[in-house]
């Protein structure tokens, strides 16, 4: 069953990304490849993915951002914030993609995974899509700068 992404505007749609199964065989279409897996990444006929976990931190290693379409960032546990420091890094390091969190995702979480440049996410499984994607604009002035927002609305005076 396809995962549902939701995407920072609130459209909602079924991901587009498969990964390569236990038998090893390399899916048609658009491909999510796990960290050690990018030695395939030329096989790829579609649109290229990496599943970055807290196993994988870009401070560690050197991911070909610039051949990548999408980077998934997996949340192993909502106390655990490597992945905003992950996602923050790796605009850092030019990639420009879609960024997209999974894992422990879910509405409270949303707002700060946007504030470093989240594009799309994955809910934490039993969450309500729906609800989460009218909460996306619950916080509409930023107080402090970020890789998102690089002057904040007390910097421009507003």
């Amino acid at each position: 069953m396809p995962n549902t992404v939701l995407f920072k505007d609130g459209s909602i749609c079924e991901d587009e990304y498969q990964m390569i199964g236990e038998d090893g065989v390399m899916p048609t279409g658009n491909v999510l490849l796990r960290a050690t897996e990018l030695d395939r990444l030329a096989e790829v006929q579609g649109k290229k993915g990496l599943l970055i976990t807290v196993a994988n931190s870009p401070e560690d290693y050197s991911f070909p951002v610039n051949q990548l379409d999408l980077i998934a960032i997996e949340f192993a546990g909502f106390n655990d914030g490597r992945g905003y420091s992950f996602a923050a890094l790796l605009r850092r390091q030019g990639f420009v993609g879609e960024l997209r969190a999974l894992g422990d995702v879910f509405k409270d979480t949303l707002n700060y995974m946007k504030r470093v440049s989240f594009d799309s996410f994955i809910l934490k499984e039993g969450k309500d899509v729906n609800e989460a994607a009218a909460g996306l604009n619950d916080f509409t002035v930023p107080y402090q700068a970020s890789v998102a927002v690089q002057k904040a609305s007390y910097q421009t005076g507003q």
